[in-house]
């Protein structure tokens, strides 16, 4: 495994996690793949330069930051991606000690960007939780102090400015992610960023969905559900028509509980009984109604 920490020039890195699916065989789509890694690696240079420079890359806008990917992890497709800047010897926010506050400056406006994508994000948030940390972290007062806070002036001035470049960070931020999440619900159920790490962010199928989608989608909060009906299910796929209790009409859905593929079990048995049965599951959201239903257990 690389140590980072010990290697000049490396500003921060991202371990990227895929799991579920065929992932967890060790096999992926070699074309979703590379997709998710050019997107995954143009969003944490878009991210990383806002947080080092206080400013929003435009499409045609070079950067002095370089992504590079290292090997995957021996027996996955699990791999990590790094940023390299030519300032390290003479910039002092490259210096080992501030790695791990940069690393997670970059996560939580990571977070941000995935939450704004899916419908559930608030930049007042977004600002109180930096102003937190930087409250007990001297490292990242530095890099704050050397980027974010002194292209906004101070600290007391950084929510007006995020309230103001936001927006255009989330919009350039978006063709990136969707290509990051190429291979959720297709060659993988979900995929991790900053895996193991403080902060990791994770993205299931219905965050998946949101992002991809040009609707306003919102995902909800996982919770229980009762299903009075499935009228249509693809075991293979995991798809299906569902009637829910307390809202009107049939609902399309997912099945993402592994249990799908053993024999006998609630959701066939549902199929061909007809009868109510309880899930967990996180809705997606259009206008205000429901749109999808992903379950991950009955």
């Amino acid at each position: 495994m690389i140590q980072w920490e010990a290697l000049a020039g490396v500003a921060g890195h991202m371990d990227i996690k895929y799991e579920g699916g065929d992932a967890d065989r060790n096999l992926i789509d070699s074309l979703q793949y590379s997709k998710s890694l050019e997107g995954s690696s143009r969003l944490y240079r878009l991210i990383a330069h806002y947080c080092l420079y206080g400013e929003v890359l435009t499409p045609r806008q070079k950067s002095s930051l370089r992504c590079f990917s290292a090997p995957a992890e021996k027996g996955s497709y699990d791999t990590a991606i790094a940023v390299l800047t030519d300032l390290t010897h003479h910039y002092p926010a490259f210096n080992d000690i501030y790695k791990k506050a940069f690393d997670w400056l970059v996560a939580t406006v990571m977070t941000y960007v995935k939450d704004s994508l899916s419908g559930k994000s608030s930049v007042k948030e977004l600002v109180e939780v930096i102003k937190e940390q930087a409250t007990n972290s001297s490292e990242l007062n530095v890099l704050l102090a050397n980027g974010l806070v002194r292209a906004n002036d101070n600290l007391a001035s950084l929510l007006e400015k995020a309230i103001s470049s936001a927006p255009l960070l989330v919009e350039q931020a978006r063709p990136h992610y969707r290509a990051a999440l190429t291979p959720v619900g297709k060659s993988c159920v979900e995929m991790i960023q900053f895996s193991g790490k403080e902060g990791q962010i994770v993205i299931t199928e219905p965050d998946a969905l949101a992002i991809r989608s040009d609707e306003d989608l919102v995902v909800g909060e996982a919770g229980a559900f009762t299903i009075n009906r499935v009228f249509s299910l693809s075991v293979n796929s995991g798809s299906c028509l569902v009637e829910i209790d307390g809202v009107d009409g049939t609902h399309p859905g997912k099945i993402t509980d592994i249990a799908l593929s053993q024999p006998n079990n609630p959701y066939t048995r549902a199929l061909d009984n007809h009868k109510p049965f309880k899930v967990r599951a996180k809705p997606v959201y259009k206008d205000g109604d429901l749109h999808k239903l992903f379950i991950t257990e009955a």
